[in-house]
């Protein structure tokens, strides 16, 4: 079992992903973990797969977490943080805008979390003002829906010990892409505490994302409420 393994749902980003990870093992190798990347790449059209593919051979450190079809991000984070065998769990988003060296601060809290999460607050939002809009939006119905006191719910930089997913991980598959909000709103309900610790927000080191334009905000809005309704009314029973 490895001390820590970091999560990267992939998809379509051949030009930036290998920047990414090696700016990760670059950091982690200066903390001295006993850590693993898990590879959750999630059905890419590009050459993804094939960078990956290499870059998995040539790393002992890189779990293949590799898909065929599209699982959707909700799908690919799951699997990944089910495959990975190691007591922390970090996910992060593989299109660079977590900083590495925002990392630590996580670190040095672990023992801190045990039946708890850390959830970064991203300072100076790098995003295109629809994304967030949106977050604006939809922040408002989670508030509603789970009062709480986290400023930046959808952040994809969260740390826990993996033992804490079977508490929630009934309550995982309620929405395809907007996975953080549902997570957070999971923890709220099972009572599971909530850390915060700011970190920095950079733009995208390449493209831009797919999910977030404006034919599909109304779909994704509509989708995402209901799945939060759902885990509302879900029942408390479930362990």
């Amino acid at each position: 079992m490895f001390e820590l393994a970091v999560n990267f749902p992939i998809h379509n980003e051949e030009k930036s992903i290998i920047g990414v990870l090696n700016e990760w093992i670059i950091e982690l190798d200066k903390l001295k973990i006993d850590y693993c990347l898990v590879v959750s790449e999630d059905g890419s059209t590009d050459k993804t797969k094939f960078i990956l593919s290499e870059f998995i051979l040539k790393n002992k450190r890189a779990i293949n977490n590799m898909a065929e079809e599209k699982r959707g991000y909700t799908g690919a984070t799951i699997s990944g943080i089910k495959v990975a065998d190691a007591k922390y769990i970090l996910c992060v988003d593989s299109d660079g805008q977590c900083d590495p060296s925002d990392f630590v601060k996580f670190w040095n809290k672990r023992f801190e979390i045990s039946d708890s999460i850390i959830i970064g607050n991203r300072k100076n939002r790098r995003d295109t003002n629809l994304r967030l809009l949106c977050s604006k939006f939809f922040g408002i119905f989670h508030y509603l829906m789970f009062p709480n006191q986290i400023k930046d719910p959808s952040c994809p930089y969260v740390l826990f010990e993996k033992k804490l997913i079977g508490k929630i991980d009934v309550y995982l598959n309620y929405v395809e892409e907007a996975f953080w909000w549902l997570f957070v709103a999971a923890c709220i309900k099972k009572k599971i505490k909530i850390y915060q610790t700011d970190i920095n927000h950079r733009e995208r080191f390449h493209g831009i994302t797919q999910v977030y334009k404006l034919h599909k905000f109304p779909t994704i809005f509509i989708k995402n409420c209901l799945g939060l309704v759902k885990l509302r009314l879900a029942s408390q029973k479930l362990k």
